[in-house]
C-alpha cells in the first residue's frame, strides 16, 4: 500500500508569516484609531487629529485596503476581501473619515 504525499504549496501561491502579521496589525491598528474617533464623537466632542493622520490618511488607509495592486496574488486579493468583510472596518473607516471631514470643515 503507497502513501500519497501531501500535497505542498508553492511559496508563490502562500502568504508569508510576515504578510499575515502585517495586515494583521495594521487592520488591528485602524480599528483602535477609527474607535478613537468614534468615541470622541459619542462624547459630543469635534474629533480633531493632526493633518497627516486626518481624514486624508482615512481615505488613503481605506485605499489600500480595498484596491487590488498590479502585482498582487490572488492569495493577498482574498485576504483583504475577507478582513474587510468580516471585520466592518470599510463602514468604520468611511464613518470616521467623515466625522472629520465635518470637524475640520
Amino acid at each position: 500500500m503507497s502513501r500519497v504525499p501531501p500535497e505542498r504549496h508553492s511559496s508563490e501561491r502562500s502568504l508569508t508569516t510576515d504578510e499575515l502579521v502585517a495586515c494583521e496589525l495594521t487592520v488591528q491598528a485602524l480599528w483602535c484609531f477609527t474607535r478613537h474617533i468614534q468615541q470622541m464623537v459619542e462624547d459630543g466632542q469635534d474629533p480633531s487629529m493632526p493633518e497627516r493622520y486626518g481624514w486624508r490618511f482615512l481615505r488613503a488607509a481605506a485605499s489600500r485596503l480595498t484596491t487590488a495592486r498590479a502585482q498582487e496574488t490572488t492569495q493577498h486579493v482574498l485576504m483583504r476581501e475577507a478582513i474587510m468583510k468580516t471585520s466592518g472596518l470599510a463602514e468604520r473607516l468611511r464613518t470616521a473619515q467623515e466625522a472629520l471631514c465635518e470637524s475640520a470643515g
